[in-house]
C-alpha cells in the first residue's frame, strides 16, 4: 500500500495536469508536440537547454576527472575533510549557488576587478561578443561556471571511490606486457575501462541536472529560457479556461518533451550504473592495502584549486551579507544593518524567522513521511530480490524512481494544475508545499537504504527472536540499529533537500502565502537595487539557509563510513 501510494501520489497530479491542460487547450499530446517544434520559443528554449547542458557536462568531466584522479591517487592528510569540502556544492540550495556565482560576477567583485566582467560585459568580454556576435556571452560563461561548480562532486564522488580502492599494482604489471608499454597503452587497456562506465555515469547525472536547472537560469541567464523556465514563468496562467491559452500550449508540450528526454536519460543513467556497480564491486574484491605516493606538486595544485573553487561563492554570500553600497558615493562599507533589517522583515512580504519557520515546518514534514515511506520500499524491494522476484523488485524500484524524471519545476505545476485547480479548497492548506519536497526527496532516501538493507543478514533477525525478544525488539536490535547510520544519512539529506527546494515551491508559493527561505532570498534579489540594503539582506537571507544546509550535511558525513570514500 505504501508503495501504492507513493506512486499514486506522484502520477496522479501530473496526470490531472495533463489532462487539464488537453482539456483547456483542446488539443491532443500529439499535436501540442507538433505545435512544440513548429514554435521558435519553445524550439529556441529546447536548443539553448540542450546546448547548456551538453557544455556543462563536458567541462564538468575536463575539471572534475583531474580532481578526482589526484584525490584518488594519491595519499593526503585529511582526506575526509578535503572530501567533505568538495561535495559541499551538491547539497548546496540552488538559490544560494545562484546567489554566489551572481556576487563573483558582480561590478567591482573578484572577476571584475582583474578585467573578466561576466555580469555588464565590458572590456574582454564585450570585445567577445562585438567581434563574434554571441550574445551575452558573459551570462553563458557564468551559467556553465556555476553548472560546474554544482556537478563537480558527481565526478568526484563516482570516480575517486574507484580509483581509491585499485590495487596499484595493476598498473605496475600492465607496465611489462605489450598491452602497457606506453602510456596511451595503459590507458586504453587499463583505466579507460575501469573509469569508463564511473565517467559516463556522472556525465549522464551532470546532463540531467544541469538539463533541469532553474534557479542558476532565472538569475546568471536572465536573458534566455530554458525549458524549465518557460514553463515556470507559463505556468502561473496555464490551466485556466478561456484565459491565455497560449501558456496551457507551452506547458502542455514543453512538459511532455522535458518527460520525454529525461526519461531517457534516466534509463541510459541506470544501465550504465549497473556496468559501474559490477567494476566498482570487481575491483573492491581484489582491493589490496597498497601505500599510496605523496601527491605531487601537480597534485597539491589541483586539489587547493579545487577546494578554494568550491568554497569561494559560498564565502562571497556571507561576505556580501555584510557589505553595503554607500548610497552617496560608489564605495562600499562593512556592517550587520542589512541583518537587521532581514531579520524584522522590511522591505519583503516575510521575515527571516517566519521564513525559516515555514522551512523548517516543511523539511520537518518532508522528513516525517519521506524516511519510513523510503525505508519500506526499500525494505520490500529487499526482500523480494531475496525471495527471487527479481523482475518484480526492479518493476517496484523503477516506478519509486520516476520522481527523478521529473523536474522540480513539472512536480510543482503538476500539483498547481492537477490539483490545486482541481480542489481550490486545498489552496488554504499551509502544507501543501510540503507535498512536492516528499514527491522529490524520498528516491534519495531509497538509494540510500537499499544497499545498506541489501547488505543485512537475516540471521541477525533469527538470532533475536532466538533471545526472545519481542517483535518489535528483534526489528530494533536487529535491523534499526544496524542501520543507524544509513537512516541518519538519509534523515540529513533529506532535511537538507527539503530546505533547499527551490522550483516546485517557487511554484506554489507564488500562488499562496506560504514564503520559504529559498523563496525569500528570490523576492529579496528581485527588488530593484536602488536601496543599497536590499541585495545584503538577500545574501542575509541565502546565508542563513547556506549554515542551515551545511549543519545538516555535516552531520550526514559524520555517520558516513569511511571507507565509502567519495562515494554515495
Amino acid at each position: 500500500m505504501t508503495i501504492i501510494g507513493f506512486c499514486l501520489l506522484t502520477i496522479v497530479p501530473l496526470i490531472y495536469a495533463i489532462h487539464r491542460l488537453t482539456s483547456v487547450t483542446d488539443l491532443t499530446i500529439v499535436q501540442a508536440l507538433s505545435n512544440f517544434f513548429s514554435d521558435d520559443d519553445t524550439l529556441r528554449a529546447l536548443k539553448f537547454t540542450l546546448l547548456e547542458a551538453t557544455i556543462s557536462t563536458v567541462f564538468t568531466l575536463l575539471i572534475g576527472l583531474p580532481v578526482a584522479w589526484y584525490l584518488g591517487k594519491y595519499r593526503w592528510k585529511n582526506i575526509r575533510v578535503i572530501r567533505a569540502l568538495l561535495s559541499v556544492p551538491f547539497v548546496t540550495p540552488s538559490i544560494v549557488v545562484a546567489m554566489g556565482f551572481l556576487m563573483l560576477i558582480d561590478p567591482g567583485g573578484i572577476l571584475d576587478t582583474i578585467g573578466i566582467d561576466l555580469r555588464l560585459e565590458t572590456g574582454i568580454i564585450g570585445d567577445i561578443a562585438h567581434h563574434t556576435g554571441w550574445i551575452n556571452p558573459g551570462h553563458f560563461i557564468a551559467l556553465i561556471a556555476a553548472h560546474v561548480w554544482f556537478n563537480l562532486s558527481l565526478v568526484m564522488r563516482f570516480i575517486e571511490p574507484t580509483l581509491s580502492t585499485m590495487n596499484n599494482s595493476w598498473e605496475e604489471q600492465m607496465r611489462f606486457l605489450p598491452a602497457g608499454k606506453t602510456a596511451f597503452r595503459r590507458f586504453k587497456n587499463l583505466w579507460l575501462p575501469i573509469l569508463w562506465p564511473a565517467a559516463m555515469c556522472a556525465a549522464c547525472l551532470c546532463f540531467i541536472f544541469s538539463f533541469s536547472s532553474f534557479a542558476l537560469i532565472k538569475w546568471l541567464t536572465p536573458n534566455q529560457d530554458n525549458l524549465e523556465t518557460l514553463m515556470a514563468k507559463s505556468g502561473g496562467s496555464a490551466g485556466i479556461y478561456g484565459y491565455r491559452i497560449d501558456t496551457s500550449e507551452i506547458v502542455l508540450a514543453t512538459s511532455i518533451v522535458q518527460l520525454i528526454i529525461l526519461s531517457l536519460a534516466i534509463i541510459i543513467t541506470a544501465r550504465i550504473q549497473k556496468k559501474h556497480s559490477i567494476m566498482h564491486s570487481i575491483i573492491t574484491e581484489n582491493s589490496l592495502a597498497v601505500s599510496k605516493p605523496n601527491p605531487s606538486n601537480m597534485a597539491k595544485i589541483t586539489i587547493t584549486s579545487a577546494v578554494i573553487y568550491a568554497l569561494l561563492p559560498l564565502l562571497l554570500v556571507g561576505i556580501s551579507s555584510l557589505r553595503i553600497r554607500d548610497a552617496t558615493d560608489q564605495g562600499y562599507y562593512f556592517s550587520t544593518i542589512a541583518w537587521q533589517e532581514a531579520w524584522q522583515g522590511n522591505y519583503s512580504s516575510t521575515a527571516i524567522p517566519d521564513a525559516l519557520y515555514n522551512s523548517l515546518i516543511y523539511c520537518l514534514i518532508t522528513l516525517a513521511v519521506a524516511l519510513p515511506v523510503g525505508y519500506i520500499i526499500s525494505s520490500c524491494i529487499a526482500r523480494l530480490e531475496k525471495e527471487n522476484n527479481h523482475n518484480i523488485a526492479k518493476i517496484v524500484e523503477f516506478l519509486t524512481m520516476v520522481p527523478l524524471a521529473l523536474s522540480a519545476v513539472m512536480i510543482g505545476l503538476g500539483i498547481l494544475i492537477g490539483l490545486l485547480k482541481w480542489a481550490p479548497s486545498l489552496f488554504s492548506w499551509i502544507l501543501i508545499p510540503a507535498i512536492p519536497h516528499i514527491i522529490i526527496t524520498t528516491p534519495f532516501v531509497i538509494r540510500i537504504l537499499l544497499p545498506a538493507i541489501r547488505s543485512l543478514e537475516p540471521e541477525y533477525h533469527e538470532q533475536a527472536q532466538l533471545l526472545g525478544l519481542s517483535p518489535i525488539k528483534a526489528w530494533w536490535h536487529a535491523r534499526i540499529a544496524l542501520l543507524r547510520a544509513p537512516i541518519v544519512v538519509s534523515a540529513a539529506l533529506t532535511m537538507a533537500f527539503s530546505l533547499g527546494e527551490f522550483g516546485a515551491s517557487w511554484i506554489l508559493i507564488r500562488s499562496g502565502s506560504w514564503d520559504s527561505l529559498s523563496v525569500l532570498v528570490d523576492q529579496l534579489m528581485g527588488q530593484p537595487k536602488f536601496d543599497p540594503l536590499i541585495q545584503p539582506m538577500a545574501m542575509a537571507a541565502a546565508t542563513t539557509l547556506m549554515v542551515l544546509t551545511f549543519i545538516l550535511f555535516l552531520i550526514a558525513e559524520r555517520f558516513r563510513h569511511s571507507e565509502e570514500g567519495s562515494g554515495f
